[in-house]
């Protein structure tokens, strides 16, 4: 293993390093603020050729990216990744929950309203939920959220986040 230190201001080049050494050095990102590295990352997040469990912890380390420039980036390539069939649904899975803890726009919140209303994965659905639990201030998300209300699956969560909304905006 080699002696990168992803804490300080060294850089660590993902294109030197594969396989076990990538992924602990994916684990080690504490944040993600340098643009280049950011670009690595997501570039990795993107790459079907890379090991899901790889690339799941690029999306998990994109999720630090919120003030990135490249947030509109991130943002695009996770709507184009979950829309993808051929898609590992664990690496569609990690995107998704990345949208949920990154700022978002109505974009995002009709991708998670796609998700929930095609045939993926309960997991990948769950994510989705997530994206509009996390961003019910983002237009079109109390909509999706109140459509829900009678899903066999999502509906008693919808009523809850719905329920907890209404709550916060009375006091």
């Amino acid at each position: 293993m080699s002696d990168m230190n992803h804490n300080n201001n060294e850089q660590t080049d993902f294109n030197a390093v594969s396989g076990e050494e990538k992924l602990q050095a994916l684990r080690d990102l504490i944040e993600l603020t340098d643009n280049h590295l950011t670009q690595q990352v997501l570039v990795i997040g993107m790459d079907s050729h890379e090991e899901d469990l790889v690339r799941i912890e690029a999306w998990r380390a994109l999720g630090m990216a919120g003030s990135s420039a490249l947030l509109g980036d991130i943002l695009y390539a996770a709507g184009q990744l979950v829309r993808n069939p051929d898609e590992d649904e664990d690496v569609q899975n990690y995107a998704l929950q990345t949208l949920a803890l990154l700022p978002v726009t109505e974009t995002e919140i009709k991708l998670a309203q796609e998700v929930l209303e095609g045939d993926a994965f309960i997991l990948v659905k769950g994510a989705a939920f997530a994206i509009l639990a996390a961003h019910q201030h983002v237009s079109g998300a109390t909509s999706v959220l109140e459509s829900l209300q009678s899903d066999p699956d999502f509906g008693a969560s919808a009523k809850r986040v719905l329920h907890s909304k209404q709550g916060s905006d009375n006091q």
